[in-house]
């Protein structure tokens, strides 16, 4: 019999290794997110809906969500979804999310700091080895003021601030500092890249207003221009 909240169950190593689960990992940033009518064509996926051509009653809505985590979290992979908003993955999982946390409208969540993980969808896909697996999108558990709140909220949670980069901590000037964060920013700007189609101009607009991106490169620069040209084509820079 467990006393004084002693569970015995838990003295054995073997048994509760056994038993271990993985914690999913929170993520602390801004929302970013966008909405189009489409229609689904059969073996090309979404494509934007046009009344002249298309079926009113085959007209869908989408809904590609991205968040761009905090710079201290070192996230340096796309956190996005593309979704239909009459799918169970939005209408039952994402959208509800944000409405518990006292959104009444879509409009809303853009630009939003936030808390969330990502948790299955309810979608299993097959993967390239031929296995079954899960697909996850995005649950939201938290909303703050602003950047700073949000920043508060990921320090208190355990997270810790950016470490400087070597070069920087020993002194031997800012290249290290700016390498660092432009690494950091090219995620981003490739997503937003993606999600305008790859027009510059766009995404120049979406990305002037994110921190994250303009502390690192000058947006209106043949660099930036070229890195949306290489998310295009699938660069590696």
């Amino acid at each position: 019999m467990a006393t004084n909240g002693h569970n015995p169950s838990n003295d054995d190593p073997l048994d509760v290794a056994s038993n271990a689960t993985l914690a999913p990992r929170s993520y602390y940033g801004q929302i970013q997110v966008q909405a189009w009518f489409c229609v689904l064509a059969k073996g090309v996926g979404k494509v934007v809906y046009d009344p002249g051509q298309h079926r009113a009653e085959d007209r869908r809505t989408a809904i590609d969500l991205s968040m761009i985590p905090l710079a201290e979290q070192n996230v340096k992979y796309e956190l996005a979804r593309s979704m239909i908003a009459e799918s169970r993955e939005w209408a039952g999982v994402v959208w509800p999310s944000l409405k518990a946390l006292g959104l009444t409208s879509v409009r809303e969540a853009n630009g939003k700091w936030a808390m969330m993980q990502q948790v299955p969808s309810g979608r299993k896909y097959r993967a390239s080895n031929g296995e079954e697996k899960e697909a996850t999108t995005f649950k939201f558990f938290a909303v703050y003021a602003d950047e700073a709140a949000c920043r508060a909220a990921y320090l208190a949670d355990g997270g810790k601030a950016d470490d400087p980069p070597a070069d920087d901590a020993a002194g031997n000037g800012s290249n290290g500092s700016h390498d660092h964060d432009l690494a950091v920013a090219i995620p981003f700007i490739k997503a937003f890249a993606k999600q305008q189609g790859f027009d510059v101009e766009k995404t120049k607009a979406l990305c002037k207003a994110q921190t994250i991106i303009t502390k690192a490169i000058d947006v209106d620069s043949p660099e930036f221009a070229q890195i949306v040209a290489d998310a295009m084509t699938g660069g590696a820079k």
